[in-house]
């Protein structure tokens, strides 16, 4: 597909579907997220974009969302519904209670894990099953997966329910898809059981990058047609409030989590570096947080990197949708980030990112990032011995040559634009042909 850049937004592409006959009543869809909470702003912003593109194609829809919060899906839309991700009370008890145990003795839940794998697989399973919500299944005409990068070894808890929900709708002939997905890396023996068994059933598969995610889904039995590579769904909203001149800060983002691999010690250590690069090049840092509050698994990134940043350099309030945090974005000439979205965002609005990971997991999600973005994608891993020295030296590299990357990064970001249009014109297709199921399973407008 050839790509040019626009000047402005890009024009919504026409969508030439089924013709409908008389008046169906309004299509239902369920949404599975790679987050319940809604405070992650990428799998928030790629969950905007799924919204906004179904609407696209069928006025009218009905959309549903597994959610924690009916406040943040109403935020997001408030004519989404939103289906609890506890239905049961008991469940939201036993949540509540693991929850608070977790952040009194959180060895106790790492002991489980390494010393009672197989009771801790049993006790993700039996939850993941209650989860699953077979009523809301029986209601709606067809399940879409919301982009994310959980279908993975690394997040057990958030793999199976999304897997065991979709086994459930295969056996209730409810149809679904993926989109905006990063697979893997998977394998954990279970795991790869109920992958194989569910994953070749989906009507599509659209892909964030093709380096790991493709092979996998090959290697699980997925036919090759159905698999489609788009980029990261949050790129078009990045790219559509871009600035049209350069910034002038350099924004940072770290992720503070067991799977980033990074502590609160290794930014710590940054701050004499980085400091010293913003004075030598002149530009303010400015924090970037992606996640917007502490959970179980990782800290607020705004209180990790305010650790970071000069004080009077920081901004106090956290932005709280990935508009807000687009916006900030835009004021940057380059961006360094331990964080997947934060150079999502960056490289979508032609702005250099560096990316510093140490561990596979967010190996796999850069290297699968540079892959789209070419150049103006920098990896640095943070286990090299010379770490600082190589990441000191991308950063006045990269804010050099900002200025001559920016217009190979636009086009990238047309391209996967453009490709994520067309997926989402084909499952526009898909969706559009279960009107006639759906009337024959006699649902109520």
């Amino acid at each position: 597909m050839d790509a040019t850049i626009s000047t402005g937004p890009l024009s919504l592409l026409p969508y030439s579907g089924p013709l409908q006959r008389g008046q169906p009543r309004a299509l239902r869809v369920t949404v599975q997220t790679g987050s319940y909470e809604l405070d992650n702003l990428g799998d928030r912003a790629m969950l905007e974009v799924l919204i906004d593109r179904l609407r696209e194609h069928h006025a009218g829809i009905r959309i549903s969302v597994f959610a924690r919060s009916a406040e943040r899906v109403r935020s997001i839309d408030r004519a989404v519904e939103q289906l609890p991700v506890e239905q049961k009370r008991e469940w939201a008890l036993i949540r509540a209670l693991y929850l608070r145990m977790r952040r009194v003795t959180p060895s106790v839940d790492s002991f489980i894990r390494t010393k009672q794998p197989h009771l801790y697989e049993a006790i993700l399973r039996t939850k993941a099953r209650a989860l699953v919500n077979s009523e809301a299944l029986a209601n709606t005409d067809m399940l879409i997966v919301s982009g994310g990068g959980f279908i993975t070894d690394v997040f057990p808890g958030q793999a199976w329910p999304v897997l065991e929900r979709m086994a459930a709708a295969i056996r209730q002939n409810v149809p679904f898809a993926l989109v905006g997905q990063g697979i893997g890396p998977l394998r954990d023996s279970a795991l790869l059981r109920k992958a194989r068994e569910v994953l070749p059933h989906a009507k599509l598969i659209a892909v964030r990058e093709t380096l790991y995610s493709l092979p996998l889904l090959l290697e699980l039995g997925v036919a090759r047609n159905l698999i489609v590579a788009t980029g990261d769904d949050a790129i078009e909203p990045a790219y559509e409030l871009r600035s049209e001149t350069q910034g002038t800060m350099i924004g940072v983002n770290f992720r503070v989590a067991d799977y980033a691999g990074i502590t609160q010690w290794d930014v710590e250590s940054l701050r004499g570096p980085m400091r010293g690069a913003s004075k030598k090049l002149g530009a303010e840092l400015i924090s970037l947080p992606v996640c917007t509050v502490d959970s179980v698994e990782s800290s607020s990134d705004a209180e990790v990197v305010s650790h970071l940043v000069d004080p009077g350099d920081a901004t106090d309030e956290a932005p709280q949708t990935p508009a807000a945090l687009i916006e900030r974005i835009r004021k940057c000439r380059l961006v360094v980030t331990g964080s997947y979205h934060a150079a999502v965002f960056a490289l979508a609005q032609g702005i250099p990112a560096i990316c510093v990971f140490n561990t596979e997991y967010y190996g796999n999600k850069f290297r699968g990032l540079a892959e789209e973005f070419g150049d103006g994608c920098v990896l640095v891993e943070k286990s090299q011995p010379d770490f600082v020295a190589v990441l000191m030296s991308a950063i006045e590299n990269s804010w050099n040559g900002a200025e001559k990357l920016r217009p190979s990064l636009l086009r990238s970001a047309v391209a996967q634009i453009g490709a994520g249009r067309e997926v989402y014109a084909r499952l526009g297709e898909i969706v559009g042909a279960l009107r006639s199921i759906s009337e024959s399973r006699g649902a109520v407008a």
